[in-house]
């Protein structure tokens, strides 16, 4: 799936989100300025985990970031439609980050903040939460 593809995805899961939430904006960065927005944030997040991430800017809006580099990396292997449904599955978990609230200003905070969405992506989204833990091993 090329960027288009990726970018309809996540365009569609945002438009058809069922929480009340402030729609984040999205971007697209090549993976090395993706790995420096990461470097600049002090949650030590892993750039082979993170195929996409949440923040809220100065000005109260959100920013919803992809590396599609990432994406494929994480999908190589996978059907289309198992393509289809990690992406999915990675969009709703920073939807859901941004309809909790949390500011994460530390490592507890941010390890906070992962756990409640999990449980929310497990609970809302079973199927989705199965392919997130799936990929983790």
């Amino acid at each position: 799936m090329e960027k288009e593809g990726i970018a309809l995805v996540v365009h569609d899961i945002i438009l058809n989100f069922p929480k009340r939430i402030e729609k984040p904006k999205v971007k697209f960065l090549p993976k090395k300025r993706f790995a420096k927005i990461l470097d600049l944030m002090e949650l030590k997040k892993h750039l082979d985990k993170t195929p996409c991430f949440t923040i809220q800017t100065h000005n109260g809006k959100h920013m919803l970031y992809v590396c599609e580099e990432i994406v494929q990396e994480f999908t190589k292997n996978f059907p289309e439609e198992k393509k289809k449904k990690f992406i999915e599955a990675i969009t709703i978990h920073e939807l859901l980050h941004i309809w909790n609230h949390c500011h994460v200003h530390t490592a507890d905070d941010a390890l906070f903040s992962e756990q409640l969405v999990e449980k929310e992506l497990r609970n809302f989204y079973p199927s989705h939460y199965a392919l997130l833990e799936e990929c983790k091993r």
